[in-house]
């Protein structure tokens, strides 16, 4: 899977050789954990390495305003250490996000910054530790993982002239993907490198 997104990444470097564009594809690491909450308890677990890969159509409304509409295939989940033993969460997620980006242009690129909602739904998960693997199931059982997220993020980042891009975003999950009275909420900082592709009409 690492082989299968630096591939992408170096594609991606090859796109950003044509000129204007508006549509983009970005990739890179994401910092997964959840926010746990029973009751007065509440604790956020350790951060898990996971991966994403977006692709997204940049609507300029305005030279300094845009609309950023995408899909997504998401890793999200956490770390949690039981009794020595290290275990992982390990979800994949199909996720809309919707971001209002400002622009502010310098000489060598513009620095974009913004956030909106993101609406995912989850496609895959799993618990492991070490080598041993139990996946989880989706629905609307007790036992079962809620396959609906819902939540807010924010991003920052620089678009150089040759559209390669670079950016640092958060996202918050809203809604609660237990089925339980135990509130799990996830938590996602996102590092990332793209490139936007395609004539952009001035």
């Amino acid at each position: 899977m690492i082989k299968t997104y630096l591939t992408v990444a170096f594609t991606l470097s090859s796109l950003c050789l044509f000129p204007q564009s508006r549509f983009g594809i970005r990739t890179g690491l994401n910092l997964a954990s959840q926010y746990v909450r029973e009751g007065d308890y509440s604790a956020t677990t350790k951060v898990a390495p996971r991966l994403h890969l977006t692709t997204y159509y940049d609507a300029r409304i305005s030279p300094g305003f845009s609309i950023q509409p995408g899909i997504s295939l998401e890793g999200k989940g956490g770390k949690s250490k039981v009794e020595g033993a290290d275990y992982y969460d390990k979800f994949i997620y199909i996720q809309v996000p919707v971001n209002f980006l400002g622009n502010v242009p310098t000489r060598s690129g513009e620095f974009f910054f913004g956030g909106g909602p993101y609406f995912a739904y989850g496609i895959d998960a799993k618990l492991t530790a070490g080598k041993q693997a139990m996946y989880l199931d989706w629905g609307s059982g007790p036992e079962q993982l809620n396959p609906f997220d819902l939540g807010l993020q924010a991003i920052v980042g620089y678009r150089l002239l040759n559209r390669l891009n670079f950016s640092i975003s958060s996202s918050a999950g809203l809604m609660n993907i237990s089925n339980q009275d135990t509130k799990y909420l996830n938590r996602v900082t996102s590092i990332s490198v793209g490139c936007e592709f395609g004539r952009r009409n001035k």
